[in-house]
C-alpha cells in the first residue's frame, strides 16, 4: 500500500511538473494497483493528450467517466481529443450529448486552440449556442430580455438638441444591463438594470454624479414599454417621487420620460423628455 501511494504521489509531481511521458509511465503502473481512481485516469488521458497518443487518451477518458469522474471534464477532454484527430463526427456527437446534459464552458469552447478550425461549422455553432444557454440561462428567458430594445450606443437628444451620450449594455451573461451616461458638461451617471425572479419586477438602480441616487422599481411593463418608479431627495431635501417610462418606437429610437410628483403620484410634471437615436 505504501508502495502504491509513493507510485500515485510520484505520477501526480509528474503530471504537475508537465513531465508527461514519465507521467504516463507511472500512473500506469499506479493503477495496476487502483483501478477505481477516476482523477488518475483522467491525469492519465491528459497525459495521453499531451503527447499526442490520442487513441489512449479516448481509452482513457472513458476510463475515468466509467469510475465516475465530472461528466463536464470528460465531455472536454473527448472532445478536444477528437478535434486534434480531426474526427467530427464523434466531436460533434459528444459535444452535442453535453450540451444537452448541462455542458457550461462556452468560453473554453470559443478560445481553445483545439477547436478553432470548427467554429464556422453550423453544427458547432449550434451546440455553442445552447451551451452559452446553459452557461447564461438569462439569455433564453424572456423576462431578462424584455430591456433589450434598450441596448446600444446612444446619442440624447432634447428638443432635437444632443444633451449626451449613453452606452447602453449587455452585463452578467444576460442577467444585468448596464448603463454609462455622459453629457458634454460635468454631469455623468451610470445604472445597473436588471429582472428580479423574486418580486417579478424589473429594477434600475442609478447613481448621478451630483449625488442624486433612484431606486427605481418597475410598475407597467409592455412589448416596447417599461416604466420606473422611485422616491428622490430633491436639493432642498423633499423627498418626492419620480416616473421613469422607456418606450421603444417605430422608427428604432427609444424615447425616455422622466416625470416627477410631489402629492405622492396624484399629478406627475415632466422633467426631462429624451429621444434616444443611435449612434452612426
Amino acid at each position: 500500500m505504501v508502495f502504491c501511494q509513493d507510485l500515485k504521489e510520484s505520477a501526480l509531481d509528474y503530471f504537475n511538473k508537465q513531465e508527461w511521458k514519465a507521467a504516463e509511465k507511472t500512473y500506469k503502473q499506479y493503477l495496476k494497483n487502483a483501478p477505481k481512481d477516476s482523477l488518475a485516469w483522467y491525469n492519465l488521458a491528459i497525459s495521453n493528450f499531451k503527447t499526442h497518443d490520442y487513441k489512449s487518451a479516448i481509452k482513457h477518458f472513458t476510463k475515468a467517466r466509467e469510475n465516475n469522474f465530472p461528466a463536464p471534464n470528460i465531455v472536454i477532454g473527448l472532445s478536444k481529443t477528437y478535434a486534434e484527430q480531426g474526427d467530427k463526427e464523434n466531436l460533434m456527437k459528444t459535444l452535442s450529448h453535453g450540451a444537452d446534459n448541462g455542458l457550461a464552458t462556452y468560453s473554453l469552447l470559443t478560445k481553445d486552440a483545439s477547436f478553432t478550425k470548427y467554429q464556422n461549422y453550423p453544427d458547432f455553432k449550434a451546440i455553442l449556442d445552447k451551451v452559452a444557454l446553459n452557461a447564461y440561462p438569462c439569455l433564453g428567458q424572456s423576462n431578462y430580455r424584455h430591456f433589450d430594445f434598450w441596448i446600444g450606443e446612444w446619442d440624447v437628444f432634447v428638443n432635437n438638441r444632443k444633451v449626451g451620450e449613453n452606452s447602453i449594455t449587455m452585463a452578467q451573461g444576460g442577467c444585468a444591463i448596464h448603463e454609462n451616461y455622459k453629457t458634454a458638461g460635468n454631469y455623468a451617471g451610470q445604472s445597473i438594470n436588471f429582472y428580479d425572479p423574486i418580486d417579478k419586477k424589473w429594477h434600475q438602480h442609478w447613481v448621478g454624479s451630483g449625488g442624486d441616487v433612484y431606486n427605481y422599481l418597475e410598475t407597467r411593463r409592455e412589448e416596447g414599454l417599461l416604466q420606473f418608479e422611485s422616491k428622490f431627495m430633491g436639493p432642498n431635501g423633499n423627498i418626492s417621487l419620480s416616473r421613469l417610462t422607456f418606450t421603444l418606437k417605430e422608427d428604432g429610437t427609444v424615447r425616455q420620460l422622466f416625470e416627477n410628483s410631489t402629492d405622492e403620484g396624484k399629478t406627475w410634471t415632466p422633467s426631462f423628455d429624451g429621444l434616444y437615436k443611435k449612434k452612426q
